[in-house]
């Protein structure tokens, strides 16, 4: 029984057993690496590749959990505190057994305050890391040392007098450690805004400049977010959770969410969400179509962009720069993707053309989203007709993951595109390791196509994807000049406003002569 290794390196770690009589294959081996780091061959029965690789992603899973497992066994746990005299302060040794505070009763401690309350809540940086290379216990003698920290740190203001040229007024404050590796300042004082940076400042650097004691004898150092906010006591902690979560996205050290702002932005918001749901409800998401031309054939486009619209109830189309964070905020995001998966598809139904369905890469993540596109190619069978394009091609963090996506799709006859090309060194890593028939160059470099640095550096992308057998598109295509810039370095496709300007999904393709299709149901 001779055993074939698999070259395909979407197979990587998979060999085919079969029989001597008729070489028809009737099982695998797989072969990994185990908990120990010693090299495993397994057999394991499958009908068929796909089934294999999905019965090797579920060993390493398991791998990963018991070294994972092994090593979080390792780590000492003792009852004694090993640095807490080490590192104590003027506040004392550290008390691991301090109360924890809910949510709920945090915000009921505050809503009773009569004024405005000023809210900070302060989140340790990678948390989940700490905890998984130094084990539970010592994650939350951390968390209660950093809240010893602060509390010394913040006893420590009234003698400041950078403190005192700022604010007149005692400072009266409670701290409350909330779930996990958050604690919350609740100032019982009207700061202004100066005194507030000052504080976050202050607390910034007491924490960075701490040696925090782990095990082994080591001592580590942490960063932390900080959101903040001044508003009535009923709604602060809600804006200063605002803070935080605009300081982790943005990667700051600290943001203060003006509630004044919010307060202002309060109907405009309510409405956005009336609109998202209104547009669900309805089945109003509304496929845009933008061509796609040919090189050398720029009367009538090869394929069209799709691009998700929205309608408002005075019937005005809006673009997702008016919808698509706050969908993703409401959570109503997949509803919208689910409409407009379901509406190309109608597309392709009453019309013989190509289109390509952009999909970023948290989508392809997306279980309900990914299902939906493969169960729609499977009983329509139009995957000849559709190109996946990619976007934020540069976010990708599971090359398996999106691999084995594009694998089901073109095995549906489905082309892929990556978004963006040229604006992240990651984007050559995905040229050598996903299957992709297009790439569009990045739109910054195509808009300043006339300077001859970026026309060198398009040129060269153009021609490493042509050696690769990848065609190109340039996207922005404003003006004659860029045309004719992108045409004289080799670009493939073409997509601009020049060209064609998106419309609504039958309007664009009667305007260039298109009729249904004679199967259009």
């Amino acid at each position: 029984m001779p055993i074939r290794t698999i070259q395909d390196k979407h197979y990587k770690g998979i060999s085919e057993l079969y029989r001597k009589s008729d070489g028809r294959v009737t099982g695998y081996y797989v072969t990994y690496r185990d908990e120990e780091g010693k090299p495993v061959k397994r057999r394991v029965t499958a009908d068929d590749k796909d089934e294999a690789l999905r019965k090797l992603v579920d060993i390493k899973d398991e791998v990963d959990r018991l070294k994972q497992e092994k090593a979080m066994s390792a780590l000492p746990l003792t009852s004694e505190y090993p640095g807490s005299k080490h590192n104590a302060t003027a506040a004392g040794a550290v008390d691991v057994t301090h109360e924890v505070h809910s949510m709920h009763d945090c915000q009921k401690q505050i809503s009773a305050y009569e004024g405005n309350a000023v809210v900070m809540l302060i989140d340790i940086v990678a948390f989940d890391d700490i905890r998984i290379l130094y084990g539970y216990e010592n994650a939350e003698r951390m968390v209660a040392e950093l809240e010893t920290q602060v509390r010394a740190t913040l006893g420590r203001f009234e003698e400041d007098a950078h403190f005192r040229a700022l604010g007149s007024a005692p400072f009266d404050f409670d701290l409350y450690h909330l779930y996990a590796d958050r604690l919350c300042l609740f100032v019982k004082n009207d700061f202004s805004h100066r005194l507030l940076d000052f504080i976050a400042e202050k607390l910034h650097a007491c924490v960075s400049e701490y040696a925090f004691h782990v095990v082994g004898g080591n001592n580590i150092h942490i960063n932390v977010s900080i959101g903040a906010s001044k508003a009535d006591g009923a709604v602060s902690l809600m804006y200063a959770e605002k803070g935080l979560q605009e300081a982790k996205r943005l990667h700051n050290s600290y943001i203060f969410y003006d509630s004044g702002s919010a307060e202002r932005n309060t109907h405009f918001s309510n409405k956005t969400y009336e609109l998202l749901q209104e547009n669900i409800e309805h089945k109003r998401v509304t496929p845009y179509l933008q061509g796609i031309f040919r090189n050398g054939e720029l009367t009538k486009p090869e394929k069209f962009e799709s691009l998700m619209r929205l309608v408002d109830r005075q019937g005005r189309v809006l673009s997702p720069a008016a919808f698509l964070e706050k969908s993703k905020e409401y959570r109503l995001y997949t509803e919208l993707m689910l409409q407009m998966i379901d509406k190309v598809f109608d597309v392709l139904a009453h019309y013989d053309i190509a289109v390509t369905l952009n999909l970023s890469y948290v989508d392809i993540n997306n279980v309900l989203l990914r299902e939906r596109l493969l169960e729609r190619l499977a009983k329509e069978k139009r995957g000849n007709r559709l190109t996946v394009e990619i976007l934020e091609s540069d976010q990708i963090r599971d090359l398996e993951i999106v691999n084995e996506f594009i694998f089901r799709l073109k095995k549906r006859g489905v082309l892929i595109a990556i978004d963006d090309f040229g604006s992240g060194f990651s984007n050559y890593d995905n040229l050598l390791n996903l299957e992709i028939d297009y790439v569009k160059l990045d739109g910054s470099l195509i808009s300043n196509i006339h300077d001859r640095k970026h026309r060198i550096i398009l040129g060269n992308m153009v021609n490493i994807c042509h050696e690769l057998g990848i065609e190109t598109v340039a996207e922005y295509i404003s003006d004659r000049g860029v045309l004719r810039m992108a045409q004289s370095i080799g670009v493939d496709y073409f997509q601009g406003y020049h060209l064609h300007k998106p419309q609504q999904w039958d309007e664009a393709l009667q305007s260039f002569g298109y009729r249904e299709a004679a199967y259009a149901s």
